[in-house]
């Protein structure tokens, strides 16, 4: 094989050209078979090489556009948090599910095969809980649903599924996972609720020279509220 050494002392001049990783082994391949003389024998080489350039060129893009996903940690109670039961009543408002209807709090997460969170959606709004021997509780704040079978939907998702745009997906972008909604609705099954207990004023519940005053569990960040299905609190007791 004959080729212009001054073509390939060019080549190795340009600061894009990456040896190491073999990147453009190919393109310079091809560049030496346009200039020998042994064109019909190296032009398989040449075209295999673009090939593969191309592939691997592929596969960099894939990988820039996937997803990593994040082992969350399970949430942890704050320090002198007090668990009650009760039902989940309705505040002011409620938010909409992506299964369907309204609920009071829902958490979605998206989840790789390895159980890694690729993606996560939360809608909440403060809420009652019907506590029984001691009135309402005012749940607000930064709030976590720990996954159980009763309050929880599990499904399979892929690129094109309307939940993803709901979630805020881009069109563009290729997610697939298992779907996991945890939800809370309004008069529905009986809840754990996990928080520090604190007295609050709320305007809504104020009334004459009534000042609101209200037990409150207010999640934050770090020490958020965990509602949870009683039954699992009871079978590890």
């Amino acid at each position: 094989m004959t080729a212009p050494v001054e073509l390939v002392r060019e080549l190795l001049y340009y600061r894009d050209m990456r040896m190491i990783d073999r990147r453009d082994w190919g393109l310079i391949t091809a560049f030496l078979a346009g200039s020998s003389l042994a064109l019909p024998i190296l032009a398989p080489f040449a075209v295999g090489s673009l090939v593969a350039l191309g592939i691997d060129k592929l596969r960099k893009l894939r990988r820039q556009r996937a997803i990593a996903g994040v082992t969350l940690p399970a949430p942890i109670p704050a320090p002198g948090a007090t668990t009650l039961y009760g039902v989940a009543r309705k505040f002011r408002s409620t938010v909409s599910s992506l299964i369907a209807g309204e609920v009071l709090l829902e958490h979605a997460m998206i989840k790789d095969r390895r159980g890694a969170v690729l993606l996560r959606r939360s809608e909440t709004t403060p809420f009652l809980l019907e506590v029984e021997g001691r009135g309402p509780v005012l749940v607000t704040g930064i709030t976590r649903v720990k996954p159980a079978s009763v309050l929880s939907h599990r499904s399979v998702v892929a690129h094109g599924d309307p939940r993803l745009s709901r979630m805020g997906v881009p069109s563009d972008l290729a997610v697939t996972g298992d779907l996991e909604i945890s939800s809370i609705v309004a008069d529905g099954p009986g809840l754990a609720v996990t928080g520090v207990l604190e007295d609050e004023s709320v305007a809504e519940l104020a009334f004459h020279r009534d000042g609101g005053r209200i037990p409150t569990m207010r999640g934050r960040i770090g020490a958020p509220v965990i509602v949870e299905d009683p039954r699992l609190i009871a079978a590890v007791l």
